[in-house]
């Protein structure tokens, strides 16, 4: 999380920006709202991760609360910073209609989200918990099937997102 390293990061933008290099800040939005305006202001983009909209749900899987997530989302895109929502899904998580629905509904007033990127889950971060020493805390899901994956990527369409699909 690059806002945990927010002199580096912003440093590293600055300079970045200087040599007219575009940027994008990559962020789980879950730092004090400060510290994301300061960033984000650095920055020609963000990507912002947005896991699901249901505080319990979101709690249970993460291990913190998605009050100030989904919050410095909203402030963010007040500022009209142009926002890609990344949305990693994992099959019986987050890819059910409901979370889809709710999640469509919170970004749907948000003009500066230009597009939504689904993504498939993977075990990219498995080798990386292995090798903390913390593989036992790596939970292991299953990929949303590609027919789920194009069903929501339509379901995104049609509420008027350009969307794609990675992972």
């Amino acid at each position: 999380e690059p806002l945990s390293q927010l002199r580096f990061t912003t440093s590293l933008l600055a300079e970045l920006k200087d040599r007219k290099i575009h940027t994008a800040l990559d962020t789980s939005g879950f730092a004090p709202w400060e510290s994301l305006r300061k960033a984000a202001g650095l920055a020609d983009l963000v990507l912002y991760d947005l896991k699901m909209v249901d505080p319990d749900k979101h709690a249970a899987y993460t291990g913190v609360a998605n009050r100030t997530i989904l919050e410095n989302l909203r402030k963010l895109a007040a500022t009209g910073k142009p926002i890609a929502v990344r949305i990693p899904l994992a099959a019986d998580v987050n890819d059910g209609p409901e979370n889809i629905r709710r999640t469509i509904e919170f970004l749907k007033p948000l003009p500066a989200v230009r597009r939504v990127d689904i993504l498939r889950y993977h075990q990219g971060g498995r080798e990386k918990y292995k090798n903390l020493g913390q593989s036992d805390q790596f939970e292991i899901f299953a990929p949303p099937s590609p027919e789920r994956m194009e069903e929501i990527r339509r379901a995104f369409a049609d509420a008027g997102f350009t969307v794609t699909i990675g992972g």
